[in-house]
């Protein structure tokens, strides 16, 4: 099956031009030394050495992977377009790919004139961001607008018989727990990787810089724990949202407290930037995947909203234990 792109991949040439260049340099200051500076202090004196050609690798290789997590952004983001809006998003990949190429050609330019430290290279960085982004805010300004249809659209799901259960349950005066979950495969996975990367760079950067390595192996471990996604749970008198292995508790909501209800399309990128832990426009919202969920307003004023993938379920459970429409 082809896969049909909606937004156009010409809107990324400022950061593949970019990076092209850089490989191009590259290339021609081939053969590079065995041995030199690697990595400097914040004054640009080295403090660590190794291999430049490996070095170099890992400048161009995050480059790229920028750029390709850039095009999956903008995709999104045009999937999720219901009209024509500027996607800041898309300058990304020309600010991380202008920033790594930009010291990459500078890190070459050092090596090439054998000097004893590496200032930071701001002037190299200004024209390879600067422009790249300036580049990148133009071709956005003249990106087409095109309308993404899903599929065929499916009508309202017919809850009739489980609320009715719920009623049930709610009459007899026996327990209501309602349970659902978003764990979507890109989150577990991105949960194990990152972790995993981290765990590696803190047992290498252990014997250098110990306090860099604790941190490291701090920021793994709490991605580690954000396996298994979001967990919510409705009962008679709370709605609590947890998250990963531990059920780390995120959101505590009382149902007594609890004054509307709505169930919400939404632009995941366009209305919030993202997916996870999301604040926007006095709302707290909390999803990993899809575009509904069901918004809720407390008599304090503070709004939520819960990430589902059956949002009419999960209204109305809250509904018919709080009694607010939806």
């Amino acid at each position: 099956m082809k896969l049909k792109l909606v937004h156009p991949l010409w809107t990324h040439a400022p950061a593949l031009l970019v990076l092209l260049i850089a490989i191009v340099f590259t290339a021609r200051s081939l053969p590079l030394p065995g041995q030199a500076p690697v990595h400097f202090d914040i004054n640009g004196q080295p403090d660590g050495y190794g291999s430049p050609l490996i070095n170099s690798i890992l400048l161009l290789g995050l480059s790229l992977g920028f750029l390709l997590l850039s095009t999956w952004l903008d995709e999104l983001w045009a999937r999720q377009e219901k009209r024509k809006t500027f996607n800041w998003i898309s300058l990304f990949d020309e600010l991380a790919v202008g920033d790594l190429c930009g010291i990459q050609i500078a890190y070459l330019n050092m090596l090439a004139s054998s000097a004893k430290g590496f200032p930071f290279p701001w002037m190299i960085l200004a024209i390879t961001c600067g422009a790249a982004i300036l580049l990148a805010v133009l071709l956005e300004l003249v990106r087409p607008y095109r309308h993404y249809q899903k599929g065929p659209v499916k009508g309202p799901e017919d809850i009739s018989a489980f609320k009715d259960g719920i009623n049930a349950l709610i009459k007899s005066g026996r327990p209501v727990r309602y349970r659902e979950s978003q764990n979507p495969a890109y989150a577990g996975a991105l949960a194990v990787i990152v972790a995993l990367v981290m765990f590696v760079s803190a047992y290498f950067t252990w014997s250098p810089i110990p306090w860099l390595s604790v941190l490291l192996g701090i920021i793994g471990i709490s991605f580690l724990l954000t396996y298994g996604g979001f967990r919510t749970v409705v009962t008679r008198d709370t709605i609590s949202l947890k998250m990963g292995l531990l059920a780390i508790p995120l959101v505590r909501l009382k149902t007594a407290e609890i004054v509307s209800l709505q169930v919400l399309t939404f632009s995941p990128l366009h209305d919030f930037g993202g997916y996870g832990i999301r604040f926007n426009a006095g709302t707290q919202a909390y999803y990993l995947q899809g575009d509904s969920g069901v918004k809720i307003g407390m008599a304090g004023g503070k709004k939520y909203l819960i990430g589902s993938d059956r949002p009419e379920r999960l209204a109305a459970v809250i509904s018919l234990i709080t009694g607010q429409s939806y």
